[in-house]
């Protein structure tokens, strides 16, 4: 997706406007390379609405977690999704309040589920007329994280531009970024969350520097409470690369900067990644950045049965 009409700012670089799709990229090589979003809680948050990225259903879910973000940060069994409203514990979240989201909001995701109780949520979901898609679980511990990451970025991609948004400055910035990850089939969060408003983050996006199109993301932020077993994990995702330039290790590189943050600036002792084994290309991306398949857990996203998948 190419910065067409647009102007942002990033630290170090002086905003450029991008009439002609031109985003002054040689002062982007110069100033920016090597730069990676980790911006921190107390960062400005954006108006909600300006925020919001997909079509009506997902900004409506998004809206609904971004107005519960305080509620579901202090609630046991609470887990702040972004794109809609989580749970890790359901007997401690409460399945009246499951129920009461998936008819009132449509969506709610199953974190970390114990492969044990999959069968029972199924269950309780169907005989309300829902569903459960289920994502295999991956991660790991921060020091084979790390180790991992550092060989993958100790090889610089000199032909791509990593670019660090300025938070709150750059709204037009996190819309492309958003626009590029919907293309590429991934649901993307709102900007709010992106941009670190609401508690740190790692956002990486990959410009081209012929023409200022994004053509790679990854993100990572803690989604758990202080009640979670999985407090100090960061969640990682929203990995997205551009169709014409996929098997060329871009994903692996902008995944492996953002875990790489994750562990060193935001102090992750873990981080989960959610695949489908059946991805094998995806499969094999994140085990390269130091994660393992754990076999009994699962996450999943609920809805009514003939709801629209959220990501392909």
């Amino acid at each position: 997706m190419a910065i067409k009409d647009r102007t942002f700012a990033a630290p170090h670089i002086k905003a450029a406007s991008a009439d002609e799709g031109d985003i002054c990229a040689s002062a982007v090589i110069l100033e920016a390379r090597g730069l990676l979003t980790t911006q921190r809680s107390g960062a400005q948050t954006l108006d909600n609405e300006r925020g919001l990225f997909g079509n009506d259903l997902q900004r409506r879910l998004q809206a609904a977690a971004l107005a519960a973000a305080g509620e579901y940060r202090d609630t046991p069994g609470a887990v702040f999704a972004a794109r809609m409203a989580g749970t890790d514990d359901p007997k401690k979240f409460g399945w009246d309040r499951i129920e009461g989201i998936l008819r009132n909001e449509g969506a709610i995701t199953f974190r970390m589920i114990p492969i044990n109780r999959c069968a029972q949520i199924e269950q309780r979901l169907a005989e309300i007329g829902c569903t459960i898609s289920w994502w295999d679980v991956f991660d790991g511990p921060s020091d084979e994280i790390r180790a991992a990451c550092e060989r993958i970025v100790n090889r610089p991609r000199e032909d791509f531009v990593l670019i660090e948004p300025s938070a709150s400055d750059d709204a037009a910035f996190f819309e492309c970024a958003q626009a590029f990850m919907a293309e590429c089939g991934v649901a993307p969060y709102p900007t709010q969350v992106l941009s670190g408003g609401l508690g740190p983050v790692a956002f990486a996006v990959l410009l081209n520097p012929e023409d200022g199109s994004v053509v790679a993301t990854a993100f990572s932020y803690f989604p758990y409470n202080r009640h979670s077993t999985h407090r100090k994990s960061a969640w990682a995702g929203l990995v997205a690369v551009r169709d014409d330039l996929r098997g060329r290790g871009l994903g692996a590189f902008v995944n492996a900067l953002v875990l790489k943050k994750a562990v060193e600036e935001m102090g992750a002792e873990r981080i989960q990644e959610f695949a489908r084994t059946s991805n094998v290309a995806s499969c094999k991306m994140i085990e390269h950045c130091g994660l393992s398949l754990r076999t009994d857990v699962r996450s999943g996203i609920a809805q009514p049965v003939e709801a629209e998948s959220f990501t392909r």
